[in-house]
């Protein structure tokens, strides 16, 4: 997310790729594929026609939504899923994110992009992003839309019970500001407090529970070093969304495959710039992109 927080980012992918190859492996190796430098300018945006221009999704998925992922230490029930309708096609195979940082005027880029994702907080959990019914209105002008969450771990108290507050307060924000997506994203970033990595994984545990026990397909955003800082490594059996440090959408492909947690991402983010202005631009990853259109309610032109 481009202003201080996307320069904040930038400072801490460089250091904790550092930290991640000095530190131990708690639960499981993880591999960075991430490239060595932090991002940088004049990164080009994916251009008209490199692929389809419409992604149509498989013909079982045009017919229901797909089914909630499970995290890695097990599940409850399904209970009262919002009603939206998954995307059946997207205009194109990338699109960007949007939070607090775009809340200026003409932050929000005049681009034709397949999807737009929205932060529902402000860089933190329990807060709002002051303009999120101004970009979701903005999402929603694609042909796909969905959400993420900011989350943290407490400073004292049970943690997998403060995972699941943070994430129903969340969203209940995103339904508030009129988002029905069925996949919302917790932001696990090093930007926002962490306590000790058995900590921090019950914490990411409790939010991705409480998710689905609200019929809603829960994924996590992280950063291959970032993910080994916090959970030291933990396993991932969720959707994953991958910010890297390519600067090219040329090269996400072999980073999707590997991914972070073991396993693969569906969707690769990296810096661009549109005229003077950084975005954050998000790409689905080629070996599932016909399979992740579900993934997005129907924005305008998606259903």
């Amino acid at each position: 997310m481009p202003s201080q927080r996307l320069a904040s980012r930038l400072t801490l992918l460089g250091s904790a790729i550092c930290l991640a190859l000095a530190g131990a492996v708690i639960v499981i190796a993880v591999r960075s594929a991430s490239h060595p430098g932090a991002h940088v300018r004049g990164a080009p945006l994916p251009a008209t026609g490199v692929a389809p221009g419409t992604l149509q999704s498989p013909p079982p998925a045009t017919t229901a939504p797909p089914a909630p992922a499970h995290g890695a230490a097990g599940s409850g029930g399904h209970q009262r899923r919002p009603h939206f309708t998954p995307a059946a096609r997207l205009a194109t195979f990338w699109g960007i994110d949007v939070s607090w940082p775009q809340c200026d005027p003409g932050a929000l880029p005049a681009l034709t992009t397949g999807f737009v994702v929205v932060g529902v907080n402000d860089g933190r959990p329990f807060t709002d992003n002051p303009c999120a019914r101004q970009q979701v209105t903005y999402a929603t002008a694609h042909t796909g839309y969905a959400a993420y969450l900011n989350i943290d771990a407490p400073r004292f108290g049970d943690a997998a019970s403060y995972g699941r507050k943070a994430a129903l307060d969340g969203l209940a924000r995103a339904t508030a500001d009129g988002i029905r997506a069925p996949t919302i994203w917790l932001d696990v970033e090093t930007l926002n407090h962490w306590a000790d990595p058995a900590t921090n994984v019950a914490v990411i545990n409790g939010a991705l529970h409480a998710l689905q026990q609200h019929g809603v397909t829960a994924g996590i955003y992280t950063a291959v070093p970032m993910w080994q800082q916090i959970t030291g490594g933990a396993s991932i059996n969720v959707p994953v969304w991958l910010a890297t440090t390519v600067t090219d959408y040329r090269d996400v492909d072999p980073l999707c495959a590997v991914g972070v947690g073991g396993h693969p991402a569906a969707l690769a983010q990296y810096v661009a710039t549109t005229g003077s202005q950084l975005i954050d631009v998000d790409v689905l990853c080629t070996a599932t992109r016909s399979q992740s259109v579900p993934m997005f309610a129907a924005g305008a032109g998606g259903a």
